[in-house]
């Protein structure tokens, strides 16, 4: 054989095995970039997945815990046979069945074992007594649980076999002091649960919540739920393992969420598998349920490899028929190009777009490769844009779901507790700093719009008395709708004429805008009756709200549409 075509056959044998290691170092580098940003791509994603499913829950919190405050069902829950405290309670109990998003309550008392239920259908209208607990039955097991455990607020998924419903129930202690008289509380419909937080992430996503042993307490397969796990003293049956084929992936996804709570990092990642996928489970810890969050992304459907492997295949083939075409100049026309193209790959691969600035290579078969690499390059830098903007377009809807109610565009809860503590702390820590004052506005009569004319109706009278708020106050004010028809306003370098004035001036301005019905029909008269108070040197939220609640009271005790403003110690109020 000539030494030419030894040569070739040399140079081909080497150029082949060159080639089979830039297309394996190139493989690695995608798959690094792909590990990186999908994990990324994870942690806002399970952030985002628990704000979507703790907000209904949190919501329903807060309205049970309002319910077991409620001074009427305390005092019937002291003299059950009292009937004069009894209807007074049961009118409670339906005033409040229509704030909760499932339109149904449940009240079991301690001292007589009754449980009084009624539901979205109002069928149990008049017989909310629907029958009486048993301690020797399993079914019942739940309430004394409940009551041993002591926990304030409890979430238990469980089956009513009496009622015959299978819902989320949030059970509170109704309490008098330290004594415990009983369990109040909602429930919220598991299967529409599950359509609305837990089947909306589409199929490359899979949610569930589990508890501290990782037993499953919402999953989109009801079958695989562990249903009542308040009353199971054994190990839970419905677990992790149940979802996971392998035992080492569980203890991963455990280690993960003793990590959270060890560390208080708000989310985790870890890989796992189902079958034959990959998946990144991302965790995250809820402690105002004491529940974890899980999300499941299937790695291979959001981030395919493959897409990078075709391009280099043809990276690898460009490499060799160009080498073999022009073995005579081999040192000038591909050795240096390729450690060119070498050094870009790692500067890409670190993330350094500077690497897709190759220099100008003449049109044969290295120069394709070099554009085919710059084209595979600007694909993986406009895959990583792309993932950057959907992370900050999750952050901005995760921030505006935290903080803001969708009904009525103001704060929530949450938003204003966030502004009370701010300026509560900057009075207190600023000697200079003006004080601030708040306004407490309760709807009046607002179950009578709901029943005569539909909750349509209610929550566009909840929104005209948001936007005639954001009308009367400042920009440097702020407004929140706190709960049901209850709406909260804080105002800064605020004086007692000047919280009196805007609190007048609110109730006249809801009383003289009625709501309008359309289609040239009659409006909605409304009134608001306000509580107002200023912050005090000594004041903290609790106190500071107190106040204001109790300034509320006495302008709804004294007929409604009127105002009331309470100071740091008991004084003459203010019409």
């Amino acid at each position: 054989m000539n030494l030419k075509p030894r040569f070739l056959l040399f140079s081909a044998t080497l150029i082949i095995i060159s080639g089979i290691a830039v297309w394996y170092s190139a493989r690695q580098q995608a798959e690094e970039i792909i590990d990186q940003w999908a994990v990324r791509y994870a942690e806002k994603q399970v952030l985002y997945d628990k704000a979507r499913a703790l907000q209904p829950i949190l919501r329903e919190m807060a309205l049970s815990r309002q319910f077991a405050r409620s001074p009427h069902i305390i005092d019937w829950a002291r003299n059950p046979d009292d009937p004069q405290l009894q209807a007074r309670a049961i009118e409670e109990m339906e005033s409040y069945r229509l704030t909760f998003s499932d339109n149904s309550y449940f009240v079991a008392l301690n001292q007589s074992g009754h449980y009084y239920h009624n539901n979205a259908s109002n069928e149990f209208a008049g017989h909310q007594l629907r029958y009486t607990l048993d301690p020797r039955k399993a079914q019942d097991r739940w309430f004394y649980d409940v009551i041993e455990q002591q926990r304030p607020v409890h979430l238990n998924v469980n089956p009513d076999v009496e009622l015959g419903v299978t819902k989320l129930w949030i059970d509170v202690l109704l309490r008098d002091g330290d004594e415990t008289l009983g369990v109040i509380g909602t429930g919220m419909e598991l299967k529409g649960f599950i359509d609305q937080v837990l089947q909306d992430s589409g199929g490359d996503m899979a949610s569930l919540l589990v508890d501290y042993r990782g037993a499953i307490q919402l999953y989109s397969d009801p079958g695989l739920i562990d249903y009542a796990s308040i009353s199971n003293s054994g190990p839970p049956v419905n677990t992790l393992e149940r979802l996971l084929d392998n035992p080492a992936d569980v203890l991963s996804i455990k280690s993960a969420m003793a990590e959270l709570v060890a560390t208080g990092k708000p989310v985790t990642t870890r890989f796992v598998h189902q079958g034959e996928r990959r998946y990144l489970a991302g965790v995250a810890y809820i402690p105002e349920i004491d529940w974890y969050e899980i999300t499941l992304l299937d790695f291979e459907t959001l981030l395919p490899l493959s897409s990078f492997s075709g391009i280099l295949l043809i990276c690898g083939i460009t490499l060799l028929l160009a080498m073999l075409s022009f073995n005579l100049a081999l040192g000038h026309a591909v050795l240096r190009p390729l450690r060119q193209l070498e050094r870009a790959m790692q500067e890409v691969g670190r993330g350094d777009a500077t690497g897709l600035a190759l220099p100008r290579v003449q049109h044969h078969e290295i120069g394709r490769l070099v554009s085919h690499f710059q084209s595979m390059a600007a694909a993986v830098l406009e895959s990583r844009q792309d993932l950057e903007l959907k992370i900050q377009q999750r952050t901005e809807a995760l921030e505006a779901l935290i903080r803001t109610d969708p009904l009525t565009e103001l704060l929530n809860r949450r938003g204003m507790d966030e502004q009370i503590h701010t300026q509560l702390q900057r009075y207190q820590n600023e000697s200079q700093s003006p004080g601030f004052g708040i306004i407490w506005l309760d709807m009046d009569h607002f179950k009578a719009i709901n029943d005569q004319h539909g909750h349509t109706q209610g929550d566009a009278a909840l929104s005209h008395i948001a936007r005639l708020i954001r009308d009367q106050i400042r920009s440097t004010d702020a407004a929140a709708r706190w709960g049901g028809d209850e709406f909260l306003v804080l105002l800064q370098d605020c004086n007692l004429q000047r919280l009196n004035l805007l609190s007048r001036r609110l109730c006249d301005s809801v009383a003289q805008n009625p709501l309008p019905l359309g289609d040239d029909r009659d409006s909605i008269g409304l009134s608001i009756s306000a509580g107002a108070c200023l912050c005090q040197p000594d004041d903290t939220p609790e106190t500071l709200l107190r106040r204001a609640d109790m300034a509320l009271y006495e302008a709804k005790k004294a007929g409604r549409n009127g105002v009331r403003v309470r100071q740091s110690q008991p004084a003459k109020a203010a019409e």
